[in-house]
């Protein structure tokens, strides 16, 4: 008897974790602002070196909120809000997000180290 109440335990936890799963939760370091130049644009990068410009990123302020939003990664760390000119950079993010996915946006503010986290489903 005592060994069937061990195994029901066990599988009663077992199942019960089959259901949760983990969101990813990222910080947000910076607001931009996005242009896409035309095709052929350059720039001049570090050490004089010139690189083909593929987008134009200029720092922005955003409302604070809470927002759910679909986002396109565009770089390293870079996520672009699917139909606006809004970029946010995170800090060691790992999502791929190739195609549009739905994200929480926490935005808490525009100044500091932090400005907000990004939360993956």
């Amino acid at each position: 008897m005592k060994h069937i109440r061990k195994i029901i335990f066990c599988l009663s936890l077992l199942l019960s974790c089959r259901f949760a799963y983990a969101e990813s939760s990222y910080d947000i370091s910076e607001f931009y602002s996005v242009i896409k130049p035309t095709s052929g644009t350059k720039a001049v990068g570090r050490y004089d070196k010139v690189v083909d410009v593929e987008y134009i990123l200029s720092p922005t302020k955003v409302d604070k909120g809470k927002y759910v939003v679909e986002v396109k990664k565009i770089g390293d760390n870079l996520y672009q809000v699917k139909d606006t000119d809004l970029c946010i950079e995170t800090r060691y993010c790992h999502e791929w997000a190739s195609f549009s996915e739905k994200v929480v946006l926490i935005i808490e503010s525009n100044y500091g180290y932090t400005k907000g986290k990004i939360i993956f489903d």
